[in-house]
């Protein structure tokens, strides 16, 4: 999926999820997620509408008192929020950090979980809340409570420890992150990168303790039991390029052998680092016939795009024999790469932008089509046919039906097109809400029907990634910068 769209789709599934969750409306825990019931009571929309208008109409008073804010801060135990305790909080700022980093002291913190239940957005513990509490203004004050936290036996709390102490940044926080970072769980790790790139964005982090974790950054480049984030690279070129980038390159790492060097290797292409052909045409050579293991589909693609971004007298031939490769993301690499070549260089980024700054009408219907091909597919890999039709992206079903016909994605249009009909002889509205009212009326024959779409969508063997690329080649002048 293209980054511009996840951003669209996660943010849409995350504020009904979400939802779901803080007005309990699944009661039945069994019920993962929650969206069925989304899709099936459009009422829960104007519920939604409701809830976040009060949330966003908060206010607390320029006079509060500290025992108020005591109070709030006590309420953080208590599992359920009925009445936005945690988001008044917020609103109090400044003058709730010295209350909350008194918590961090308090082995009541240290000890306190809630009970099983809930769902994927509730807090686990009353430490989570208060770590989400001090982001907001990320006070050097908490570095030293926040260490306890380091060595705790619950990972949950290590995790939540590792954001707040890489965000702060300062250097009382560098023992206890160098730690972090080299933590048994994966997720901890991942989780401490996570808080020293928020640092870094927040220009919070000294420069002492970015010199001071770029070698425990470094442990991790390799590291084999590395499974979820492959920050590490990114995080070094953002903290010093020049000495990033000879350890980057050097044998011991940027091997086919190392399981991690596809992210090395993308950490340099986001970079802009060119990567001298000395390295990189022999690493080609060794994985292309590789290719058909994990990671080596992985490394070869984000290679491809390293020589895209670098390009010789032979890049166009090779991009051109593996855009056919079945391997995915090779195939979906050799056509970015060629797409490249010819001065596309992020057609999906470049439709949003134009969208957001001249509206649906501004753009031309090539444009049109890709942004509604790619959304559509987003989507429905999201969450199946359903979502795309709830959320608004739907308004723009017969437009992604063409852009699909287009683009020579026929199986996938016979899909759309089928699902379509489900809809009755006029389809489905491009209204938003009316849309949404027809598909909570479905039977459960055409529920059914939708749910064996998604299936057969997800089995579909025409690669998206690979047709829009090649659909915004074959009409670049609607994809390129300066157009």
């Amino acid at each position: 999926m293209k980054p511009a769209v996840i951003i669209v789709v996660v943010l849409c599934v995350l504020a009904i999820v979400a939802f779901l969750t803080l007005r309990g409306r699944l009661n039945d825990e069994s019920t993962a997620g929650g969206f069925r019931d989304w899709v099936k009571n459009p009422d829960y929309l104007r519920s939604a509408e409701q809830y976040f208008a009060e949330r966003d109409a908060l206010t607390v008073p320029d006079d509060i008192s500290q025992s108020e804010i005591q109070a709030m801060v006590d309420r953080l135990f208590v599992k359920e929020d009925n009445d936005f305790n945690l988001d008044k909080l917020k609103l109090v700022g400044d003058k709730a950090t010295p209350l909350l980093v008194a918590c961090l002291n308090s082995d009541r913190t240290f000890n306190t979980t809630f009970s099983e239940g809930g769902h994927a957005f509730d807090a686990k513990s009353p430490f989570e809340r208060i770590c989400d509490l001090l982001e907001e203004t990320c006070p050097s004050s908490a570095a030293n409570p926040l260490a306890r936290y380091v060595s705790h036996p619950d990972d949950h709390f290590r995790k939540h420890a590792a954001i707040a102490l890489g965000n702060i940044g300062t250097d009382e926080c560098i023992k206890p992150i160098v730690q972090l970072l080299g933590d048994e769980d994966d997720y901890v790790r991942s989780y401490a990168m996570m808080g020293i790139k928020r640092g870094i964005d927040g220009e919070r982090c000294t420069s002492n303790f970015l010199n001071s974790v770029f070698p425990a950054l470094e442990l991790l480049l390799d590291r084999d039991d590395s499974s979820i984030s492959g920050d590490a690279p990114q995080l070094m070129l953002a903290i010093n390029q020049e000495r990033a980038i000879p350890v980057m390159l050097s044998d011991k790492f940027f091997t086919h052998q190392n399981e991690e060097l596809h992210y090395i290797v993308r950490a340099l292409n986001e970079a802009d680092v060119p990567i001298p052909h000395g390295k990189l045409l022999p690493l080609i050579d060794v994985l292309e016939p590789l290719v058909e293991t994990y990671p080596h589909d992985y490394q070869l693609a984000t290679a491809l795009i390293a020589y895209a971004r670098n390009p010789d007298q032979n890049t166009e031939e090779l991009l051109s024999q593996l855009r056919d490769c079945p391997k995915k993301r090779v195939a979906e690499a050799a056509a970015d790469g060629l797409a490249m070549l010819a001065g596309v260089t992020d057609p999906s980024t470049f439709v949003f932008e134009k969208l957001e700054s001249h509206g649906w009408d501004g753009l031309s219907i090539e444009q049109q089509h890709y942004y509604a091909v790619l959304v559509y597919n987003g989507e429905v890999n999201n969450g199946g046919h359903s979502q795309y039709f709830v959320n608004s992206s739907g308004d723009n079903h017969k437009i992604a039906l063409a852009g699909l016909n287009a683009m020579g994605a026929t199986k996938r249009a016979t899909i759309l097109s089928q699902a379509l009909e489900l809809f009755g002889v006029n389809g489905p509205s491009t209204e938003n809400d009316t849309r949404h009212e027809q598909i909570a009326a479905f039977s459960k024959r055409q529920d059914s029907k939708l749910d064996s779409l998604d299936s057969q969508y997800y089995e579909c063997n025409e690669n998206i990634d690979v047709l829009l690329s090649a659909y915004a080649l074959a009409n670049k002048r609607h994809f390129s910068r300066g157009r």
